[in-house]
């Protein structure tokens, strides 16, 4: 077993623990044919030499772990014998058990570091100067009519993948438990999150996680794989290399950011939108064309009828996210506007505000990756997440403080999926509203919850603690989806071209697993060797006691009751005879165990061969 030690496994191995599995069936077996002889070996010897009958009653009855634990008990006496035999019977059961868990087969894992990238990351530079160009679709004119239609694309098929209808879904919804049902389940709904379309690793809203605690941000928190994860983006990160294409698995550390949302109440906004006020700063309230549906500026119906609109409030504070530098925080959190109309039961019409402050979270996130098989998927996922601790917790400074990038975000985002019929909701809203009924919009939602019909842009009953985290997953998303088309859809890789490299580098502990090799248990096996030296010299003990015995083996026999008994009538010839020699001439002869004093008040129990003599009666007394 030592030799095998650190070895991988083999035919010869894999026998070796086979022997061992079936000597621990037989150890046990073998110790009593053992331990049992030498124990009556030892009772004849010292009744030879002369002993306490307690002693010869306890060494002869002790053939068993169980009976020697049973003779101590009902003895009530406790030796050196006692002790001793006690001891070497616990081996009985130990010696087994230490043979079968000596040796035994543990994975061999290979670990390997491997360099790997992720997207954008945390650089506060490179990202600001990114954002601050428009990222990848708002650089220009002429840019952005060319790419606008890649952003357009990533953005409605992010919103059109099932997890989407459990994302910040209200749980108490009858509609809910269904829906998981749908998804295949709990387990099914929350594997299928974990990553986009295109399998970018999804990021955790690390404020929702449960174990969250905002007086240590920057602990680790466990994203749970057996529950429904609240997702920042329903677009993921992107992230390259850290594998082979081989079975195993990969961790790494990646380092991400994006924006969370504090929301009011809503309001009455009449005065905001009145014609002539200048409180927004992109929207014309002059025009005729109603604000929600201005698009740049003009009626665009080719886009669609969205109810909502957003837009800055047009203060000073706008100016100093458009001017700060990434290295300065902006003294206040910039506001996003959410407009829509609400209708009273009389039909009048009101404008509904709500301002709701933008902040930055930057995360660092541990994924851990696995393959199962050499031809199957490589699936990644977050395991933990934390506040990076070298950022600020809720930081001012965001994507959309870019007068580029700010801009095309705000004339796009009401027109997610809106439809080209006026009075019916978008994708957008009615996911802002309930994300059970996306796929019901067609509908107006379920026809059987009036929360989610006729209501089009008005989302003033909404809580804002709801409004906000499901508004903040829509404006991440629509924030990613300016990102490079190719990056986020797997088919580019590192950009080395000479342009503004926005891949970050890290490091991936990749396991595999080798053939599985053999592992010692130090413990038992000091067990095994000590029961087995145990049991060689209990047995060479009995041959060395045997040979100094002159007297007959008359103690393992009921024929040794005979010898010399007034109440059996036997011949007592062969005194020199063991037990079993001796019932061999006796063997016929009927006994039986009779009142021998029948006569006497008090009677005498013995085995006898007087078969006619009364039997034991429960009322009578016997000496």
């Amino acid at each position: 077993m030592a030799y095998l030690h650190g070895k991988k496994q083999s035919s010869f191995g894999d026998t070796v623990l086979e022997v061992l599995s079936v000597a621990s069936t037989l150890w046990p077996i073998l110790f009593a044919a053992v331990l049992g002889p030498l124990l009556k070996s030892i009772a004849l010897f010292r009744a030879e030499r002369g002993s306490r009958l307690g002693s010869l009653e306890f060494l002869l009855t002790s053939q068993t772990t169980a009976s020697a634990l049973k003779n101590i008990l009902t003895m009530g006496w406790i030796g050196t014998w006692a002790i001793g035999v006690i001891a070497i019977w616990s081996l009985s059961p130990l010696g087994g058990q230490a043979a079968l868990r000596s040796l035994g087969l543990q994975q061999n894992p290979i670990s390997t570091k491997t360099p790997a990238t992720y997207y954008l990351g945390n650089n506060r530079s490179q990202v600001h100067q990114y954002y601050r160009a428009g990222a990848s679709v708002f650089f220009g004119a002429s840019a952005g009519a060319s790419l606008i239609s890649d952003m357009r694309t990533i953005l409605s098929t992010s919103f059109s993948t099932q997890d989407i209808l459990v994302s910040h879904a209200n749980t108490s919804s009858p509609h809910y438990n269904d829906t998981i049902a749908d998804l295949g389940g709990k387990w099914e709904a929350s594997r299928s999150g974990r990553r986009d379309l295109w399998r970018n690793v999804r990021i955790p809203f690390l404020e929702l996680l449960p174990g969250y605690d905002s007086d240590d941000p920057h602990a680790w928190v466990s994203v749970p794989e057996d529950e429904i994860v609240p997702y920042a983006s329903l677009i993921g990160l992107p992230i390259r290399g850290g594998s082979f294409e081989r079975p195993g698995n990969s961790s790494m550390t990646v380092h991400f950011h994006y924006q969370t949302l504090y929301c009011g109440s809503a309001f009455n906004g009449s005065e905001w939108v009145r014609n002539g006020s200048s409180a927004l700063w992109y929207h014309n309230t002059r025009s005729s064309v109603p604000l929600r549906n201005q698009y740049m500026g003009e009626a665009a119906p080719n886009m669609g009828y969205p109810n909502i609109w957003f837009d800055f409030p047009n203060t000073s504070t706008l100016t100093e996210h458009f001017t700060a530098t990434f290295d300065v925080e902006p003294r206040s959190k910039l506001q996003l506007v959410m407009g829509g109309i609400c209708t009273d039961a009389v039909n009048q019409n009101t404008e509904m505000l709500r301002l709701c402050d933008i902040s930055t979270s930057y995360i660092d996130m541990q994924i851990g990756c696995s393959r199962a098989m050499v031809d199957a998927d490589l699936v990644c996922q977050t395991k933990k997440a934390r506040h990076a601790p070298s950022y600020p917790v809720k930081g001012n400074l965001t994507a959309l403080s870019s007068w580029r990038l700010a801009p095309g975000i705000l004339r796009e985002l009401p027109f997610t999926g809106a439809s080209h019929h006026v009075a019916e909701p978008s994708t957008l809203e009615m996911y802002l509203r309930d994300p059970l009924g996306v796929f019901q919009r067609i509908r107006g939602g379920y026809m059987d919850d009036p929360e989610t019909t006729n209501k089009l842009g008005c989302f003033a009953p909404l809580p804002p603690e709801i409004i906000e985290r499901r508004l903040a997953t829509v404006l991440n998303t629509i924030t990613m989806s300016t990102y490079e088309v190719n990056v986020l859809t797997g088919g580019k890789g590192l950009s080395l071209d000479g342009g503004l490299v926005l891949w970050q580098n890290t490091t991936a502990t990749w396991t595999e697993f080798d053939r599985d090799i053999y592992k010692l248990n130090k413990p038992w096996f000091i067990t095994t060797i000590l029961s087995t030296v145990v049991l060689m010299i209990c047995a060479a003990a009995n041959i060395v006691v045997r040979q100094r015995i002159r007297a007959p083996d008359f103690l393992d026999s009921v024929a040794g009751l005979t010898r010399d008994s007034q109440f059996l009538d036997v011949s007592q010839e062969g005194s020199g005879q063991s037990g079993s020699d001796r019932l061999e001439m006796i063997k016929d002869v009927q006994v039986r165990i009779c009142d021998v004093y029948p006569q006497r008040e008090i009677g005498k129990i013995a085995l006898t061969t007087e078969l006619n003599r009364p039997e034991l009666r429960w009322e009578r007394s016997y000496a």
